[in-house]
């Protein structure tokens, strides 16, 4: 059955869609709001019963059935979920994880290891909460019910649950669209389901105490007696960890429809039975507000997909949500504008460097015309023509800078031309600008005489004059003096010539 379509707000302003999802013992119960601006507009509420379908993804496919969500929610049962409030020093904020865990393990019936947990850190209360302390709210489950709870949800819906809830932690985030629960003084809601009784108190907005009963509106009136034991002792249990008494207590759930209800829970515990306050949300219809308390898990469930949920989310380490885009859709008119901001400062970034780019151009193109103009005779501002300008001038008579031969040269050849088997040594070199000095160690003048004709033998050399020889006494050897031209060009180059009678080197002794 569904109830409360309400108008269609698919139009331009529509924003992010929410879908919570309360899987009751005997029926699924969902909620759909749409954020809109500053408003958030209730669009549907719609139940199906199990008994009604074959299995449970098939209720829900049916809940669901036309409508559509942005982001989802839902919860695992609170008699699967372990929730309690520790109090710790401020010194275990430095190592908050594995402090909590080791305080949360000790009372757990399983292991951390197979479990997923999450916290928030509660917001002190003057005269209440120790000033050394810090209050944390933490919540525990098999990480195996969660994991079930998200398949049995993809199942039905076709998409994952971006938050898993525990028991009626979900209900806290009804002070965000009520301003009476988000004061400082506690205030009490009982969700009464068909099989389960959740109570949670809120102070703050935030949750303070939580239990689920396995007890609940079915067994009214025949066994009214246990549920009222049941009820007592959860607020025994509030009371004993320092809350204040509660006067009063407002009622959710479908067993808010029970007659007889508020007199039974008044004389049972002593306390003023509440509805809910009216909640603030566009869109609810006349006929759909009787309805609301029905389904105010569900409502909880989907406003915890918000930016700043009250409650604890289950889809933690390996479980958590992969593809949680909500926070994007949320920010999308934001994001827009720093793009657009984005892409003009870029806009003026590339045309003043293109701008910059072309005088630099300009420039370079002034200095290359000038510079062609200096040594080619013929300006251009195009960087292909001076290339062809360059090539022209290689291909031509172009007098290259670099020596034809240097002194490195000198010595090749001289290597290359001293006769095998003529022990010679050179004691100096000298090349400067083209003109040679040699002074070599030889055995004889004949030996001398020898270099001196095998280096008139390159091509490049002219002019060779053995100049002096002298005798060392003490080596019986000849030392040399060799001067000659070392000249490459093609102008310069000698061919086969007639070797002129060197005239003797005087001869001294040293």
């Amino acid at each position: 059955m569904s109830w409360g379509e309400g108008p269609d707000y698919r139009g331009a302003g529509a924003m992010v869609r929410r879908l919570g999802i309360d899987l009751g013992g005997t029926s699924v119960r969902v909620a759909l709001l749409e954020s809109r601006f500053r408003k958030t507009v209730l669009l549907a509420l719609r139940e199906e019963r199990f008994l009604d379908h074959a299995t449970v993804p098939d209720a829900l496919r049916a809940a669901t059935a036309t409508l559509r969500a942005d982001a989802c929610a839902t919860s695992v049962d609170g008699r699967k979920c372990f929730m309690r409030r520790i109090e710790l020093p401020k010194a275990a904020l430095k190592d908050l994880a594995n402090v909590l865990s080791f305080e949360v393990e000790a009372t757990l019936p399983f292991e951390l290891d197979d479990a997923v947990m999450d916290h928030r850190r509660l917001r002190a209360v003057p005269g209440v909460d120790s000033p050394n302390e810090i209050s944390i709210f933490a919540g525990v489950a098999v990480a195996e019910a969660v994991r079930d709870r998200i398949h049995l949800v993809r199942r039905g819906l076709g998409m994952e649950p971006e938050r898993v809830g525990l028991g009626p932690l979900p209900l806290a985030n009804l002070a965000l669209i009520l301003p009476e629960f988000a004061t400082g003084t506690p205030r009490a809601l009982l969700d009464l389901g068909d099989d389960t009784a959740e109570l949670i108190v809120l102070r703050h907005g935030e949750p303070r105490f939580a239990r689920t009963l396995s007890c609940g509106a079915s067994m009214l009136p025949a066994d009214a007696g246990r549920l009222a034991r049941e009820l007592k002792q959860t607020l025994l249990a509030w009371r004993s960890s320092g809350g204040d008494a509660l006067n009063s207590l407002t009622v959710v759930g479908t067993g808010r429809s029970v007659p007889g209800l508020d007199e039974f829970l008044r004389q049972s515990l002593d306390v003023a039975v509440l509805d809910l306050p009216p909640l603030g949300l566009d869109g609810v219809a006349a006929h759909d507000r009787a309805l609301v308390p029905r389904f105010a898990k569900a409502i909880g469930l989907a406003l915890g997909c918000s930016r700043r949920p009250a409650d604890l989310n289950l889809r933690q380490g390996t479980l958590e949500a992969q593809q949680s885009y909500q926070f994007l859709r949320e920010k999308t008119p934001l994001l827009a504008g720093l793009g657009a901001a984005l892409a003009v400062s870029f806009g003026f970034s590339v045309f003043g460097e293109l701008r910059s780019l072309g005088a630099e151009r300009a420039a370079l193109e002034e200095q290359l015309h000038a510079a062609t103009r200096t040594h080619f005779g013929k300006p251009t501002r195009d960087a292909k023509g001076a290339l062809d300008l360059i090539d022209a001038a290689i291909a031509g008579n172009f007098d290259d800078p670099m020596p034809d031969i240097d002194g490195f040269d000198v010595v090749v050849a001289l290597s290359e031309r001293i006769p095998s088997g003529l022990v010679h040594d050179i004691a100096e070199l000298d090349f400067n600008r083209g003109a040679v000095s040699i002074k070599g160690v030889v055995g004889t003048i004949d030996d001398a005489q020898k270099v001196a004709a095998a280096i008139d033998e390159h091509a490049c050399f002219s002019d060779v004059n053995l100049t002096r020889t002298t005798r060392l006494k003490d080596q019986d050897k000849q030392k040399y003096t060799l001067e000659f031209k070392a000249d490459c060009s093609p102008s310069a180059k000698k061919g086969d010539k007639q070797r002129a009678q060197r005239p003797a080197p005087k001869q001294e002794e040293e």
